[in-house]
């Protein structure tokens, strides 16, 4: 699997969405799934995910999309991440 065969969840309805539901976004974030992605991000260079973040704060979600699509291609990340995105409101399980 490579880098451009993925989706950039970040820029779906279900991603607007949750960013308008501050309820929905902080449940998402505390859930088993986000911590886990959150630990394998963390256990790559944490420069670069401090760097990538702010990146994305500011509308770039380019490096932190990067850094999802590389755990997506190690063992048991692209699960992970269907895992994750079936959490968004409004998404279909």
């Amino acid at each position: 699997m490579n880098n451009s065969s993925h989706s950039n969840p970040l820029n779906s309805p279900e991603a607007a969405a949750l960013l308008k539901d501050k309820g929905a976004l902080k449940k998402l974030l505390s859930s088993p799934e986000a911590k886990k992605l959150m630990s394998m991000l963390s256990s790559q260079d944490t420069s670069q995910l401090k760097s990538a973040a702010e990146q994305a704060k500011n509308g770039d979600t380019a490096t932190l999309m990067s850094m999802v699509n590389g755990i997506m291609d190690r063992p048991g990340g692209a699960q992970l991440m269907r895992q994750f995105e079936q959490k968004f409101p409004g998404k279909k399980s």
